[in-house]
Formats: C-alpha cells, sequence, structure tokens
C-alpha cells in the first residue's frame, strides 16, 4: 500500500486562468550538482525545457560539475566548504541572498536536500516572493537530525514539489501543511519512447537482465541483485546479467560477482549516457532498491518497453502496479530471484507487462507534461503573491475539502485497510477532495520494533503515539473520516478519534464495517451512546442500516469500493476443481467448514485443489484439520500484497466461502469482479448483496454438506457457473470508484461546507 496525498498539478480542467506576464518572470532553480543521478536529471531537462518567453530561467548549483552541465549555459556556483552547518555556508547563503537580490528573482525553486537548505533561508532573506521547496527522495536515507532539519526548512516554503505521494505522504507525517504539497512527476524525454538499436547485439536464445544505478550508496542493493543472478545462473545459462553505472562501490561488487561464481554471466559496464540503447538490450529491468521515491530507471523502462521488477517501496507501487510489472518486498533475495524466473519463462507475460507499462509511462510521465505542470506552478503562485492572495499551489479557484481518514494501514492485511486503501487511491488525483491519511496503528520508533511484536506492550505504547498523532493531523481537517469495527478495537481506535474531533469541532463520519454490530451495541453500553454522536454514520449494507436501526441509530449505505483494474475478469468456459477462499483465519470465517466441504469434493475429484490465502489465530488449528483429513493439494500462501491478489484469483476457478457472520466482505466482491462463481454459506448479511442462483450458490452456515453439494453443482453444470459469474460481474459495477464517489462526496459537502 500506497495513502492520499496532494493532487497533482494540471489535472483539472477547472483551473484558474493567470495572465502571462508581459516580460518574462525571472525564477531561480538551484540544484546540488549534475551529477548523474535521478534529481540531477530532472533538473537539467526543466532547466533546458522552459518556456524562456514566459520565464526568465537562472540557475545554481552548489558544486558546478557533472555530466549534465553540457547544454545548460551559464550556472552560478555556490559552495558550502565542506559543510551544511559552518561559517562558510553562512557566507554562501549570504552571497546566494545578494544573487537573489541582483537577479530580482520572483521564484526560487530548491531540488534537494542540500539546496533545500541552501536556498530556502536566502531566498527568505532576499525577500523573494515564492520560495519552493523539493522531496525527490524518500527521507529515510537521512538521518535523524538532517530530516527534522529539512522539514523546518521546508516549512518556510510556499509550496513543496515531491516526485511522489509516497514522498508527500512522509513530509506530513513530519507536520507540514497538505495545502503547500504538490506532486509533480518525474518527466522523460521524447527520446526514452522512441525504438532505439540496443547496445549490445541480440543474440537467438539469449536473454539479459539488467540493473542500472549508481554505484555510490548501498541502499540500492546491488548484492542483492548478484544474489539473484548466482541463484538463476544454473537455471538460465545463457542468461547476461548487465549492471550499468558506476561509483565507489563498483570494486567490491565486481569482487562479489567473482565469488558467487557468476563469469563471464555477468557484465559491468560502467556510466553510460545512451540510456534508451541500453535499455533496448534488456529483456527484464531490475530495481531492488531499499528506499525510492520516484525512480528514473523505472520510467526509462517502462517508456523503453522493458518490463520492471521492483520491490515494493516509497513511490515504486504507484508506478508498478499489476498488469504493468512485479513488485516484490523489499530485501527478499528469493521473491527476487522467482519474479526473474518467471519473466524469463514466460515471455508473452514479458511482452504484455511491457507493452501496458509503456503505455502508461506515455500518458503520464513525459517530459513536456512534467514542464507544463512547473510552468503552471510557478505562474500561479507568482500571481498569487502579486494580486495580495493567499498562496494556493495547488491552483484552484475554491479549496478542496480536506478529509482526513482514520483507519488501519496496510501493514496489515484486512478489509478495512483495503477499503481505507481504495478511497485513498481515489481522492488522489480529484479535485474536489484532500484525503490525509491517519493510521490508527502508527509505526514505532526504530528502537522501539522490538516492542511491536508483544501484544499488550505493543498497544500501551502505541495508544499515546496514535493519539498525538491524532491531535496534530485532525487539526486542519474539514471532515473526519473514521473507519471502525467492533468491542475493544472500537474502544482504543475510532472512539478517541471521535472525541478529539469533536474537541477540535470537526465533523465526523463513523464508517463501520463489522458483521458483529448488533452484539457489540447489546455488550458494550456505551457504545450506543457515542455512535449517537457522530455526525454521520456510514455503513457498507442495508444490512447494517437494519441492525443500527434496531438501536435506534441511522446510518447510510455506501457500498464498498472494488479495485476493477486490479481484478481483470476471465471467463471460464470450464469450471475446473480449484477453490480459493481469501477470508482471514478467525472462527467467524468458517474455514473448518470449508476445509471440510473440500474434503467432500476432493472425494468426487481426486484433483481438487484449494487455495487459502491469508493468517490468523486460527491458522494452525485449520492446518491440523487438513492433516487429519488427509487432503491433498491445499496451499497456505499466507497473507498476499492487494496489489497481487488478483494473480490469485485468476489462477482458480470457484470462491467458498463458509462465514457465520457477515457484512459486506470484499473478498466475495472481488472474487465478482473476477468471474469466479461463488459458493458461499448465508450469514444474515450475505443475501443483502449475493442473490442465491443469479449471483452465486447460497447455503445454510455450518453445513459443510450442503457446501460441497452447490460447489460439485457449479463443477457439473459449466452453464450455470458461467450465469453466475456474468451477472455477478455486471452486480460488481456498483461497487466502482466512479460509481461510488458521488455518493462519498455528498457526506463530505453535507458536513465539510456546514
Amino acid at each position: 500500500m500506497t495513502p492520499g496525498p496532494p493532487t497533482e498539478v494540471g489535472r483539472t480542467s477547472s483551473r484558474p486562468v493567470f495572465p502571462l506576464p508581459i516580460v518574462p518572470l525571472p525564477i531561480f532553480l538551484m540544484t546540488n550538482s549534475l551529477e548523474t543521478g535521478g534529481s540531477e536529471r530532472q533538473f537539467a531537462a526543466l532547466a533546458r525545457s522552459l518556456d524562456r518567453a514566459q520565464f526568465d530561467v537562472n540557475l545554481g548549483c552548489i558544486m558546478r560539475e557533472g555530466a549534465f552541465l553540457t547544454g545548460l549555459g551559464e550556472i552560478a556556483e555556490f559552495g558550502l566548504g565542506g559543510s551544511l552547518y559552518g561559517l562558510e555556508s553562512h557566507r554562501t547563503r549570504w552571497r546566494l541572498s545578494r544573487h537573489l537580490k541582483s537577479h530580482q528573482i520572483e521564484v526560487a525553486h530548491a531540488f534537494d536536500f542540500y539546496t533545500n537548505l541552501t536556498l530556502i533561508p536566502a531566498a527568505r532573506w532576499a525577500r523573494v516572493p515564492v520560495v519552493i521547496g523539493s522531496q525527490r527522495q524518500m527521507g529515510d536515507l537521512l538521518t535523524w537530525k538532517q530530516e527534522r532539519v529539512q522539514a523546518a526548512a521546508l516549512r518556510w516554503c510556499d509550496a513543496v514539489v515531491c516526485n511522489s505521494h509516497a514522498a508527500a505522504e512522509r513530509l506530513r507525517d513530519l507536520g507540514l501543511l497538505e495545502d503547500k504539497l504538490v506532486v509533480i512527476r518525474n518527466g522523460l524525454p521524447a527520446e526514452a519512447f522512441v525504438d532505439t538499436p540496443p547496445a549490445w547485439p541480440r543474440t537467438e536464445g539469449t536473454l539479459r537482465v539488467g540493473m542500472i544505478a549508481r554505484m555510490n550508496t548501498r541502499a540500492k542493493n546491488h548484492e542483492l541483485f548478484l544474489g539473484a543472478a548466482a541463484r538463476l545462473r544454473p537455471r538460465f545459462p545463457r542468461v547476461q546479467f548487465v549492471l550499468v553505472g558506476d561509483g565507489p562501490f563498483r570494486a567490491e561488487f565486481e569482487r562479489r560477482a567473482q565469488e558467487l561464481g557468476l563469469g563471464e554471466s555477468v557484465l559491468f559496464t560502467g556510466e553510460r549516457r545512451d540510456i534508451p540503447a541500453v535499455m533496448a538490450s534488456l529483456d527484464v529491468s531490475v530495481l531492488p532498491s531499499g528506499s525510492e521515491s520516484l525512480s528514473n530507471v523505472i520510467l526509462e523502462s517502462m517508456a523503453a518497453g522493458v518490463v520492471v521488477v521492483a520491490t515494493r517501496v516509497g513511490g515504486n507501487g504507484e508506478v508498478v502496479q499489476q498488469g504493468r510489472g512485479i513488485l516484490v518486498p523489499p530485501g527478499d533475495e528469493e521473491a527476487l530471484t522467482a519474479a526473474i524466473e518467471r519473466l524469463l519463462r514466460d515471455a508473452a507475460m514479458r511482452r504484455s507487462l511491457a507493452e501496458n507499462a509503456r503505455k502508461f509511462a506515455r500518458e503520464n510521465f513525459t517530459l513536456e507534461r512534467m514542464t507544463r505542470q512547473h510552468e503552471e506552478l510557478y505562474a500561479e503562485l507568482a500571481a498569487c503573491k502579486q494580486s495580495g492572495a493567499m498562496p494556493c499551489p495547488n491552483g484552484r479557484g475554491q479549496r478542496p475539502l480536506r478529509v482526513a481518514m482514520v483507519a488501519a494501514s496496510s501493514r496489515y492485511v484486512g478489509g478495512q485497510s483495503v477499503q481505507a486503501e481504495a478511497l485513498l487511491r481515489g481522492w488522489r488525483d480529484d479535485p474536489e477532495v484532500r484525503a490525509e491519511f491517519v493510521p490508527i496503528d502508527p509505526e514505532f520508533p526504530k528502537v522501539l520494533k522490538w516492542m511491536e511484536r508483544v501484544p499488550i506492550l505493543r498497544t500501551v505504547i502505541r495508544e499515546p503515539i496514535y493519539l498525538l498523532r491524532l491531535l496534530r493531523r485532525l487539526e486542519h481537517a474539514d471532515v473526519v473520516h473514521i473507519f471502525s469495527a467492533s468491542y475493544w478495537s472500537f474502544l482504543l481506535a475510532p472512539a478517541p478519534a471521535l472525541r478529539i474531533a469533536r474537541w477540535l469541532g470537526k465533523k465526523s463520519v463513523l464508517h463501520y464495517h463489522s458483521g458483529e454490530a448488533r452484539d457489540h451495541l447489546r455488550r458494550f453500553l456505551g457504545a450506543r451512546e457515542t455512535l449517537g454522536e457522530v455526525d454521520r454514520l456510514v455503513v457498507p449494507s442495508g444490512y447494517l442500516v437494519d441492525v443500527f436501526r434496531e438501536f435506534g441509530l441511522e446510518g447510510r449505505a455506501i457500498p464498498n469500493i472494488v479495485d476493477l483494474e486490479q481484478l481483470p475478469f476471465r471467463e471460464r468456459k470450464v469450471c475446473r476443481p480449484h477453490l480459493i477462499c481469501t477470508r482471514g483465519f478467525h472462527r467467524y470465517y468458517g474455514l473448518d467448514i470449508v476445509v471440510r466441504a473440500f474434503a467432500e469434493v476432493q472425494r468426487e475429484f481426486p484433483e481438487a485443489r484449494l487455495d487459502l490465502p491469508g493468517g490468523g489465530p486460527a491458522e494452525a488449528e485449520i492446518r491440523a484439520l487438513v492433516r487429519e483429513l488427509r487432503l491433498r493439494g491445499v496451499e497456505f500462501p499466507g497473507v498476499i500484497a492487494h496489489d497481487e491478489i488478483g494473480r490469485r484469483y485468476d489462477r482458480a476457478d470457484i470462491f467458498i466461502n463458509a462465514s457465520r457472520l457477515d457484512n459486506m466482505p470484499v473478498s466475495v466482491l472481488e472474487a465478482f469482479a473476477c468471474g469466479l462463481p461463488v459458493v458461499s454459506t448465508n450469514p444474515e448479511g450475505m443475501s443483502y448483496f449475493v442473490e442465491h442462483e443469479r449471483t452465486g450458490l447460497l447455503s445454510s452456515t455450518d453445513d459443510a454438506h450442503m457446501l460441497a453439494a452447490n460447489v460439485m453443482r457449479a463443477l457439473h453444470d459449466p452453464e450455470l457457473a458461467g450465469r453466475l459469474a456474468t451477472n455477478a460481474r455486471r452486480e460488481v459495477e456498483r461497487y466502482s470508484w466512479k460509481a461510488v464517489r458521488g455518493q462519498w462526496l455528498e457526506v463530505y459537502r453535507s458536513l465539510g461546507r456546514s
């Protein structure tokens, strides 16, 4: 998972139009150096492409060196004398402020960590009207002190440009106001999208796996790439592993390659300027970094039509999603190896993912788009300052509604976290709403990480961190959207959020998801009173509307969201006995009934298989039951990331569910979306959205025999199975973001503008 920070510049047609200046607007852009790095590449590309008729472009740097100096013209140097905090650095800032004054600069834009701490104070001393900072990395490679000092400097800015939503989220966590954060993603020049002759000749039967990264930091994880290469070499003797880049660690990496026995199968090319030609030589591009905001290498690979394997860190998940690449957990050599092997063995998959990625890059990451968004930002901020209006970095006449979304993070996969992520993703580029994520399970500081493994201690430590985060983050919200479950979790997370929102004078929406609502309201006497204080009570289904009405509470039903893009539909001409159940291992989800029903199915279909992804307290019990019944073909793949779940559904042919209580399980909707016939028990809330013999087959709860009979009915009657799947896919359209967005907007508007 990735959360929903600021809207990107230039995404709406309702933007205010500012008159172009009669004379070019004097602007000053500053970078650390012009070495071959991602930020430097973007700085140089922007500096060359800005419209000189609109902007008088002045450039500066801390070190005037590097390959990107070519073609930039005059660039002033402001050396720091080896320290950001020494006497020489203060002299430099004073000299820089005089330079800005003498050139009558109207907009000053710092591009990286060192220039944030150099240009921002100098620009303020020089009384530059518009000062812009940048966050082009995640910040996790900085020291604690460096990150906090930079955050303090960025608070002086009128806007902070981030190249990914993940980078913006990091700054929000440090307390920066969301109104200042603007996402402008990296851009690629036209030549990156042009078919180019390969740098190394293509030969029949030889594949190349490449990693392009400077060898000046261990965070890029070259050793992980080499480890995966060593595992793959015996399986693919004709595969060549290419490492492009140079730096102080190169000799060490070359020695490591020899120690691993890679020999001539690995090629260290050094620094290359012909990246499109390098890309044309590769079949798979790998980026195993431990930290990334928005990787130029990923974008260049996509633009060149080369499939990408990357780690699930930072902003990688914003571009490498299902259908256009593969993400793996950071630091996991086995997963990295498996992903590369999968692509090397499947040429059709490589082509499909690469084509999708190239189309996505062409639509979203051009240099023209990036340049236009910067030009609009500079012009709009300058116009706001000249007119005496408040700075408006997101370029809208009316400020969007600010919604603080309080929910569980995607670190713990579950229905609520999936729905929170879907909402945040939906609002991400929306002009009407600015959604900010507040996790109920904030990560512990590094020194306290070990406590997250101790249940009671974990809660004792986490609660004050959570409460402090609420106080800081809810202050700037118009509406507080709080996800809620039942029992003790209600008291620990939603109830405090409601009280703090009320104390701060904020409007609140309680988004209640649990099918245990009736029992919760009966047993927890204060719950009804607390729920009666919320401004809006929203639930996912008509079932919960009816339950709350029993207790004198009025709720509004807004359906759960299903991301249809991540869940491709597949028509199944023949229904194989390959079952899947993606429910957690909890007693009320009835995995024991699923296993017993599967045992009956396997007696008639010996080749039958059952996938049980997920985790939970009853997992050991379910595994023991599988052993007791001597079942074959039962797989426990563990918790699966949401952006991978579509592939798991695609492998199966029937979705089986045996829950004892339910509200509106997202997993059933996901099965609808993927074309899986749904066979389920019928707890009280299920029939509100699964219609027996039209969108699924329902049976009594706790009846394994009847559940198995319905599975075999679908297997024996492909026409019935196909009809159920087709009807269900039509039904699930009501749960798309397009269908649900307006309902949430109506709720927010009714509160936020009141």
